[in-house]
């Protein structure tokens, strides 16, 4: 069991989850708390590369070893690792992991500007979500040989899905080790093999009948690679992937050359007393909710989820729209160098993670940032440019809620830049509020000025309205079941008629925490499904809507 010190008190904690449900008086915390662990080295490891691998720690963090540093990391929601190198073979050693979970406005997701403290959330998070920390995805302690296989990135984008032609790219990297040995790269039943020449070796496939990755048969290869030393097996990579290919006309998003519409939620990896850790049996009653409604599709808003998230996304046939944890970015982060180089990092080790996943379509670099702040144009440019150099199978998109107005044809100035345009809208909420009539008109009106403004296409990734469980009115009034349910539907309905609308995800799957202030009661109740994942009715109604 893992323990914590706080104010020179140490307990026990329970990983992967954050600390903050735990005990009442870590409900508040921001840290720095200190984790420790200890665990066994045998004297078999001492010929291999040990590492510890964080899976992902919220926020900023410094590891030790024996009391020796041996590493360090600002990131959240994304892993890391540490070489061993002050391991003791044959005896009992201490992890130790120091962790502070302090908002300010230089991390990623931000805190409150300075002179918002006052009157604004707390915990003063730049944000509506509850900020948890902790270690909040399990850590392993990774034993391999000095021959190994580093990293597999796998590619399709050549794939011919009329011809069932499967034409898969396969990169794999080695230590400096294995140069001199035989590398054997295997895709199903097809089979090459070559001596390792350099630390990146390529193997070329050509599958014909290909058996392509769809939405209803979510079939995956098995991706092999060995090292290999005459007859004897030095190492082994496996992964599962899907042969699919993701493209763009001016309307459509097509998986496989057939356009497809994305129909789902944005959501959040939360729950009580796991706070958000991995909790795989929620994963499970999730994907089976999402399901039973009819849904095809999320947003993993806004950072990015677990990797059983995925695994099991690629395995039912879910479309992932994947979003790096860049939240709350304002003038103040156009102008600070260190965080564009923070948001380069965040991107690189998402698509890193994530590359070889089918279900992921997209990556989205931000959510609700303020893009008609004039500077954020070029900074926006070369996020986009980084994503699209580290992966250019995939459309990138940022999700604007800027402008926020009747008319869309105003100030955004990083849109312009993006594969597919991806707003926030919630005419009959935050506007206009009570009136789904008017808010229907003022979302056609927008989308097709947007439309009109980019022959791109759009998705619609966040519209929604509060609703209490149990609180019923009539007529419908804001936060009854019934203006949600209304509400849902009659947008829903104006968005479903337009060609050029690839995505309608509603905000959002169900109730989470936020920080407080005046406008949340504890949680945000957008959710069709309560933090408990019961239904609320809006949840049948888009289930009839949906599943039709």
């Amino acid at each position: 069991m893992w323990k914590i010190k706080y104010h020179g008190k140490e307990r026990p904690i329970a990983i992967s989850a954050s600390w903050n449900d735990q005990y009442e008086d870590l409900f508040f915390e921001e840290g720095p708390l200190e984790y420790s662990y200890y665990f066994d080295a045998p004297d078999a490891w001492k010929d291999k590369n040990v590492r510890l691998y964080f899976g992902a720690v919220n926020t900023k963090s410094k590891v030790y070893l024996n009391g020796e540093p041996i590493g360090s990391n600002g990131i959240g929601y994304l892993p890391f690792e540490c070489v061993a190198k002050s391991l003791k073979y044959g005896a009992t050693n201490e992890i130790r992991v120091e962790v502070e979970n302090k908002l300010s406005r230089d991390g990623l997701p931000s805190g409150r500007m300075p002179g918002f403290e006052r009157g604004g959330n707390f915990p003063p998070a730049n944000f509506d979500f509850f900020p948890y920390g902790g270690i909040i995805r399990m850590p392993y302690i990774e034993v391999r040989s000095k021959e190994a296989i580093l990293d597999v990135n796998v590619k399709c984008n050549k794939s011919v899905p009329s011809k069932k032609s499967g034409v898969v790219d396969i990169e794999v990297e080695t230590t400096q080790e294995c140069m001199g040995k035989d590398i054997e790269v295997s895709i199903g039943d097809l089979k090459s093999a070559k001596k390792i020449t350099s630390s990146s070796e390529n193997f070329h496939f050509e599958i014909k009948n290909a058996h392509f990755w769809e939405l209803e048969d979510p079939y995956l290869y098995e991706v092999k690679a060995r090292i290999l030393s005459g007859d004897k097996l030095i190492d082994e990579y496996k992964i599962k992937t899907g042969i699919r290919v993701i493209t763009l006309d001016d309307k459509h998003l097509l998986l496989n050359d057939k356009p497809v519409k994305l129909l789902g939620f944005g959501k959040h990896e939360e729950f009580p007393v796991e706070g958000q850790g991995t909790f795989k049996p929620l994963i499970i009653k999730d994907y089976d909710l999402l399901k039973w409604i009819g849904a095809n599709s999320f947003r993993t808003s806004h950072y990015p989820y677990s990797e059983e998230w995925l695994d099991m996304a690629d395995e039912l046939g879910f479309l992932v729209i994947d979003e790096a944890p860049h939240v709350g970015l304002e003038k103040y982060h156009y102008e600070n160098a260190e965080t564009f180089n923070l948001c380069v990092d965040d991107i690189q080790n998402l698509i890193d993670r994530d590359k070889n996943h089918p279900s992921v379509i997209m990556w989205s670099v931000a959510n609700e940032p303020d893009s008609a702040y004039p500077k954020s144009d070029e900074f926006f440019k070369k996020l986009y440019d980084t994503a699209k150099s580290c992966d250019p199978t995939r459309p990138v998109t940022m999700v604007s809620c800027v402008p926020f107005c009747e008319k869309s044809g105003g100030p955004d100035v990083a849109m312009k830049h993006f594969d597919v345009i991806s707003v926030n809208r919630y005419y009959g909420w935050y506007n206009h509020q009570g009136k789904i009539d008017e808010a229907e008109q003022l979302l056609s009106d927008d989308l097709d000025e947007l439309y009109k403004k980019y022959r791109r296409p759009i998705i619609l990734t966040e519209f929604g309205a509060d609703a209490i469980a149990g609180f019923h009115s009539n007529p419908a009034q804001m936060f009854s079941e019934e203006y949600q349910s209304e509400y849902i539907e009659k947008l829903f309905e104006v968005t479903d008629k337009k060609d050029f609308v690839a995505g309608i995800h509603v905000w959002a799957f169900a109730d989470f925490k936020t920080a407080q202030n005046v406008h949340r009661p504890l949680f945000n109740y957008k959710g069709v499904f309560t933090r408990a994942r019961d239904p609320k009715m809006a949840a049948h109604t888009l289930k009839k809507l949906w599943r039709r």
